[in-house]
């Protein structure tokens, strides 16, 4: 196999530009289980295994299941390091690519799974379709955009860990008050935004809403409009008249209220430790699911529901999906035993664990449901509807492009630099040509 350990220092340090973003009473599946394999001696196999979770619960179950994956295949002996993070990115970056430069990498990573098809396409992560096949492992097992964002160009690169959707979170109380029900179209939430904005004086106190704050992206404000972003050929298609769509939608609200005046509350509530929403200073709120147990930390007395993102048709969303997978260096000695451990992390016993000891929704589709956190508390269930509907980012060489760009194209469009139409399509033309489109 074509290691590509060539790699210059120069190609690793331009990578570090990632995103810095995100109970079963058996096995996962019932896939077949990876073959044994033994050093030549007949001595166990070791697989070193590099993660970037450093606080509890994370850290521990991930080192527990790597004990407990020894105790079942016996012909193995997984050790696991946490790593620090380092660069600009998420996770072990700089460490990461100076050992796969060095030709001395660890045999399993946990990674981000958004910056896999970048990292791939350069080379540093092996390809394990073909020890996916050989062990029953399948599309199918997997919600699609786990899966989608996993591979490159038909080819394996990483096995979807963990997930994450998004969803609007209401302060009932505050909607109590008012007699009012959460939405479900744009139309209904901006009526609902405006009633419930408070201001005294020149002074904003409360927002009913604000788009971009938290995980209001563009990304997933033009998803819920129903923007496409990527075509059959890989060529992004940002401009998308949905996109445009919501952008324009997004900007309403800082014409509305002021972009001056929402930054300035904005940058005011960033300054407390709780968090705007969980201090009734807005009404809604965009976030995910792991802000279930930080308003449990922050406001365990809050009333609070949480629906799926209003769309213009009141359908159900489609948001952006995040997470971790588990990838293989190239450089590994041991690609085989490193898949089984994957393996064993993402469809086995060590994806059960994680998904109940962590409260993280995992990228295994039968899992889910029956996670114990999930079945006692019903506010959980928006986000399992959601994942069928989720998408990845695309996954393309220049991953990280893109987000930047989304990014500064939403900014500009707030303050007024440029019509989303013009603003959407320079950033398109300008990622494309970086991915070699005319």
């Amino acid at each position: 196999m074509n290691r590509k350990l060539s790699i210059t220092v120069s190609v690793l340090t331009a990578l570090v530009l990632v995103l810095s973003a995100c109970t079963s009473s058996g096995p996962a599946a019932t896939t077949a289980a990876p073959a044994a394999t033994t050093a030549a001696s007949g001595e166990k196999t070791p697989v070193l295994f590099w993660f970037p979770h450093g606080s509890d619960p994370d850290k521990t179950t991930l080192e527990n299941s790597v004990l407990e994956f020894n105790k079942k295949y016996p012909q193995y002996e997984a050790s696991s390091e946490y790593i620090g993070s380092s660069g600009a990115g998420v996770g072990m970056t700089d460490k990461l690519m100076t050992a796969i430069a060095g030709g001395n990498p660890p045999d399993m990573v946990l990674f981000d799974r958004f910056m896999v098809g970048q990292w791939a396409g350069q080379g540093l992560f092996e390809d394990i379709s073909a020890q996916a096949a050989a062990t029953e492992v399948t599309a199918d097992l997997f919600y699609e955009f786990a899966w989608q964002e996993a591979t490159l160009n038909g080819k394996l690169y990483a096995m979807p860990f963990d997930t994450d959707n998004r969803a609007l979170y209401y302060n009932k109380d505050i909607f109590d008050e008012a007699g009012l029900k959460p939405p479900k179209t744009i139309a209904e939430m901006d009526l609902l935004a405006e009633e419930l904005t408070v201001k005294e004086g020149n002074r904003f106190i409360r927002f009913g809403l604000i788009p971009w704050m938290s995980q209001g992206f563009l990304y997933t404000w033009a998803g819920a409009f129903g923007a496409e972003f990527i075509d059959s050929n890989g060529r992004i298609t940002f401009d998308h008249p949905k996109a445009i769509e919501a952008l324009e939608w997004m900007t309403t609200y800082s014409d509305k209220y002021g972009i001056e005046n929402i930054t300035d509350f904005s940058n005011a509530t960033q300054g407390s430790d709780i968090n705007p929403f969980a201090a009734g200073l807005v009404a809604m709120y965009v976030s995910g699911p792991w802000e279930v147990a930080g308003l449990k930390r922050q406001a365990p007395d809050m009333n609070y529901g949480v629906v799926s993102i209003p769309t213009p048709d009141g359908s159900v969303a489609r948001t952006m999906a995040g997470g971790w997978s588990m990838i293989v260096p190239v450089g590994t000695k041991v690609k085989d035993a490193a898949f089984a451990l994957a393996r064993y992390m993402t469809v086995e016993e060590g994806a059960v664990a994680y998904g109940e000891e962590t409260t993280h929704f995992m990228c295994l589709r039968s899992i889910n449901e029956n996670l114990s956190w999930v079945k006692n508390d019903p506010i959980f269930q928006v986000f399992v509807d959601g994942f069928p509907y989720s998408f990845c980012r695309p996954v393309i060489s220049k991953g990280q492009l893109l987000w930047d760009e989304q990014m500064t194209a939403q900014n500009n469009a707030l303050n007024k630099i440029d019509t989303p139409a013009n603003l959407l399509k320079a950033m398109t033309e300008k990622v494309n040509k970086e991915l070699g489109f005319d």
